[in-house]
């Protein structure tokens, strides 16, 4: 077996037959692209945040989000590196493999739910679109325990909602109860 990166060459040694696979990188690096985009989005809405306590400081509300746009771009700007440079064969297998085993109804619905959640943020509030994407985003994945699926999801919900407004000083969506 033999390999220059996008090809990948196995020779049978009974028959003398040489085959030659293709390595997909096309399916790799858009989710590199895509990963890469969304860490420059989160960074441009992060310089949005703003704190009435703290003005524009580094400390508060904008910490946490700014590590993450911050860890995403430069991870993702090391796995584009990677599909480029030293490309990993056996990565570009592995995903290749791995969608064509996918079901993908199942990711679809995932961010059909995600969208619907920011949508749904503001009018339901914080508490309640948190509880009702948790539930239903577990019944998506397979989960077949709706009772305790449902006090995981007001659980989550409503503790994190707390959470980040009494304790971090992010104002959430309150919603129509005022959580």
């Amino acid at each position: 077996m033999s390999t220059d990166g996008l090809h990948t060459t196995t020779t049978e040694p009974a028959r003398g037959v040489v085959h030659e696979r293709h390595v997909p990188w096309a399916g790799p690096r858009l989710v590199g692209v895509v990963l890469l985009a969304l860490g420059v989005a989160s960074l441009v809405a992060t310089t949005a945040i703003h704190s009435a306590e703290l003005g524009w400081s580094l400390e508060g509300p904008r910490m946490a989000p700014l590590i993450g746009s911050v860890a995403l771009i430069v991870l993702s700007l090391l796995y584009l590196l990677r599909t480029v440079w030293r490309p990993d064969v056996d990565l570009a297998r592995f995903a290749a493999n791995e969608a064509e085993a996918t079901h993908w109804p199942t990711p679809g619905a995932l961010l059909a739910a995600l969208v619907g959640y920011a949508l749904l943020l503001g009018t339901l509030g914080y508490a309640l679109a948190t509880t009702v994407f948790v539930w239903l985003v577990s019944w998506l994945l397979g989960s077949r325990s709706p009772g305790r699926d449902a006090i995981v999801a007001v659980a989550l919900g409503v503790g994190v909602g707390y959470a980040f407004s009494r304790w971090l000083g992010v104002r959430l969506p309150a919603g129509p109860w005022g959580i």
